[in-house]
């Protein structure tokens, strides 16, 4: 056997236990590395879960860009088919819709909304993460006369799935002048994206619903929502615009940008934090244990021990306090995840950050990286304070100090 493993491991658990000030702060330096490693994995499995969530939801709520024509040329209105011309690498789906407003009144009050109309193909992610009713297939959600209106909208309104409900259109007439055309439509379903925005304005429905009020063909739209993946959102998406074509960009894909930065200085900065912690510790440590071993240094000098052995023993000592902490950090932080990530027994506000639970990114090359931090962190640290103190004291004084 080693004999610089073998005479840490024979001392170092003998020396704590008649030592009490060297048993206190080993204990300390142990509950330092284990909350540390929690704390770390927390913060980037938690920071990295809500950048994820991010990307995968908020950015499916509506298209980053939107493609619309000249509003001073005499039909606003254009094919689906030229959806061919906005295609790019950079895009991922593209959807013809048309708005209109509309009034929907009650015994009390009457409220103005938008009436969004979509295509049946219109984008499945928007359905599978904010549709809060599995009642109807996604066909019969936007067939002819069903809609889909927020849960808020819902619960103001006073209805639910199954309700009928009258939405008045404002429309124009040929000579432009106002007028209102009613129509009945059935509730087919339910969502909620968590964004007042959002929620609290648009209606869902077929987009045919409002064809048929402006008397258009089938495949004429009002604009293009154009979905774009996060890392495309600050890249120019088309060198040139086909003429008569405006676009602009929602303004909430920069407020996610700025969000998800937001999570990025978090994790830095806590990550500092737990690394700075256990730098200070350690080094406090280590400057404590070569005090209390000071006299064994001395000895075994005296018999001929040289420097790099000595500081091998202390390297060992410090293999000896890290692996149970590492062993205990890692099983505790990795379970506290687990459970989040399956049960949600943490809760939020959705209203406050979009989601109704705290996300959890598991990544098994972060858990590595902050293990392997951790370590090289722990070995950086005693290793200069050691070596200095080892080599630089003389064996006489040593042998001397009491």
């Amino acid at each position: 056997m080693n004999f610089e493993w073998f005479f840490s491991k024979k001392t170092v658990w003998e020396d704590c236990r008649k030592n009490k000030t060297l048993r206190t702060i080993v204990i300390i330096t142990q509950i330092t590395i284990i909350f540390g490693l929690i704390i770390a994995f927390l913060t980037f499995s938690i920071g990295f879960g809500f950048k994820e969530i991010i990307k995968d939801k908020l950015l499916n709520i509506r298209g980053q860009i939107i493609v619309y024509k000249n509003h001073s040329t005499s039909y606003p209105n254009f094919s689906v088919k030229k959806k061919k011309f906005f295609k790019s690498n950079l895009v991922k789906q593209i959807h013809g819709i048309t708005e209109n407003n509309v009034l929907i009144a009650t015994n009390k009050r009457i409220d103005r909304y938008i009436f969004k109309g979509l295509y049946e193909d219109y984008n499945p992610i928007f359905f599978q993460y904010f549709l809060i009713t599995k009642d109807f297939f996604k066909t019969k959600l936007l067939s002819n006369h069903n809609v889909i209106l927020s849960k808020k909208t819902s619960l103001l309104l006073g209805l639910n799935v199954g309700s009928n409900i009258k939405i008045d259109f404002l429309s124009f007439d040929k000579k432009g002048d106002p007028t209102i055309i009613s129509n009945q439509f059935r509730i087919s379903g339910l969502y909620e994206t968590g964004i007042p925005e959002f929620d609290d304005v648009y209606i869902l429905g077929n987009i045919r619903s409002i064809q048929k009020i402006n008397g258009w063909e089938k495949d004429l739209v009002e604009k293009f929502e154009i979905f774009v993946s996060y890392d495309n959102i600050k890249k120019k998406i088309f060198d040139k615009m086909p003429k008569n074509f405006f676009f602009k960009t929602i303004q909430n894909s920069h407020n996610i940008i700025k969000w998800i930065k937001i999570f990025d200085i978090n994790i830095i900065v806590i990550s500092f934090i737990i690394f700075v912690s256990v730098t200070i510790n350690m080094i406090v440590f280590i400057l404590i244990l070569i005090l209390e071993r000071i006299r064994t240094i001395g000895i075994l000098k005296t018999l001929g021990a040289e420097n790099k052995v000595i500081h091998k023993i202390f390297l060992f000592y410090i293999i000896q306090i890290l692996i149970p902490s590492l062993i205990i950090g890692n099983s505790i932080g990795i379970t506290l995840l687990i459970v989040q990530k399956k049960f949600h027994f943490i809760l939020l506000n959705k209203m406050q950050y979009f989601v109704d639970f705290v996300p959890i990114y598991l990544n098994i090359y972060h858990i590595i990286i902050i293990n392997l931090s951790i370590i090289f962190t722990c070995f950086i640290t005693i290793f200069f304070p050691s070596l200095f103190f080892i080599s630089k004291t003389p064996t006489i004084k040593v042998l001397e100090f009491e």
